[in-house]
């Protein structure tokens, strides 16, 4: 048997890694939707409903990888969320990732503020009391 080249064994140790980004970005474009940020250069924020259909809507529209559903009809989940982990708590497992979940969804550039504004736009697309 033939030892493996470097090409070969490299992509083999490179498609487990491509397959636990599947959560995240859906492929439209580079490292933000406005474009790639100059580093030291404040980025406008970007509307939550962007950023929910372009990083969160992957797992959270279909329930991948046991990600609570977004919408109207998932109210129960999001309203039991909010009451057992309470809003700071959502935000924080947003940003730092938790389980199946990925740091920010994988949406790296993402601030802070658009994190939250994010997790606040899901509760509210779910009717969360």
């Amino acid at each position: 048997m033939r030892p493996l080249g470097p090409t070969v064994l490299g992509g083999l140790l490179l498609a487990p890694a491509l397959l636990l980004t599947g959560c995240g970005d859906n492929g439209a474009g580079g490292p933000s939707a406005s474009g790639s940020a100059i580093a030291g250069e404040k980025q406008e924020a970007r509307e939550p409903s962007a950023i929910y259909g372009r990083y969160c809507v992957n797992c959270h529209g279909t329930g991948m990888a046991g990600a609570p559903m977004v919408g109207p009809e998932h109210r129960l989940i999001w309203s039991e969320e909010i009451e057992e982990e309470g809003f700071p708590t959502l935000v924080k497992i947003a940003i730092e990732g938790q389980n199946g979940m990925p740091p920010r969804g994988t949406c790296f550039d993402c601030s802070d503020e658009e994190i939250e504004a994010t997790v606040l736009y899901m509760l509210k697309e779910s009717g969360a009391k």
